[in-house]
């Protein structure tokens, strides 16, 4: 019994993984170049149960006792890519990542919805500045032309880690950022690869799982308390 509270529990904080995985790409429908995220979940090992009469193994079966949130990962699928007519608006065709100089070092993102700091400069929505296929910053007063723009790739890019603000840092299993073949539209914005019909539908999912896990741990609750007030009570 206390097994299947395990297993249950289990179940209960895998469910709430897929709920903030997607709680959090809905919140990010609306966020340019954004690339949602998905949880994989994997059994525990299970075991193989014996029952002991009289001294004697007698097989009973194997145990799964649950499951667990094995791996998150994201989905690098392009998103819509749409007309804006705003110049400063950028959209990479293909595969590919923005490069930006920011206080902790470089990072990438696909999101090209830029415009212009104080000093002039080419920025990010916010204020990283955008760097130019000579690795500088971009001083600009006039629309910038889209073959300035530093675009590189990766051989992993699966292995990408975000790092908040839309941005994704490069650890070594990405691989050496190498210079991008796609080209650069200017005047064009990737929107989320957020689908909110999907995710609304994988929502509903993981929350009836929740709720499965929650009846669950109360029919174990309820038989144990049974177990500890009634069995072996002989008056």
């Amino acid at each position: 019994m206390i097994r299947g509270l395990f297993a249950s529990a289990s179940g209960l904080l895998a469910a709430q993984d897929m709920q903030d995985t997607i709680a959090n790409n809905l919140s990010n429908l609306e966020t340019s170049g954004f690339k949602k995220d998905r949880v994989l979940t994997e059994s525990f090992a299970s075991m193989f149960m014996n029952r002991l009469e009289q001294g004697a193994r007698e097989p009973v079966g194997n145990l799964g006792p649950g499951v667990r949130a094995h791996y998150t990962f994201t989905d690098h699928e392009t998103g819509l890519v749409q007309n804006t007519e705003n110049p400063f608006d950028f959209a990479i065709e293909g595969t590919g990542f923005f490069v930006f100089d920011t206080p902790e070092g470089v990072r990438y993102s696909r999101d090209g919805a830029f415009t212009l700091d104080e000093a002039g400069f080419l920025v990010n929505q916010s204020g990283f500045r955008v760097l130019d296929t000579t690795g500088e910053h971009i001083s600009a007063d006039e629309p910038v032309n889209p073959n300035r723009l530093l675009v590189v790739d990766f051989e992993n890019p699966q292995e990408l880690a975000k790092q908040g603000n839309n941005l994704f840092l490069a650890p070594a299993e990405a691989g050496e950022p190498q210079p991008g073949a796609a080209p650069v539209h200017a005047g064009y914005l990737e929107s989320s690869n957020v689908n909110a019909v999907r995710e609304m539908t994988r929502m509903i999912s993981a929350v009836r799982l929740f709720e499965a896990g929650q009846t669950a741990i109360q029919a174990q609750d309820e038989t144990l308390e049974q177990a500890v007030n009634q069995v072996g009570n002989t008056r």
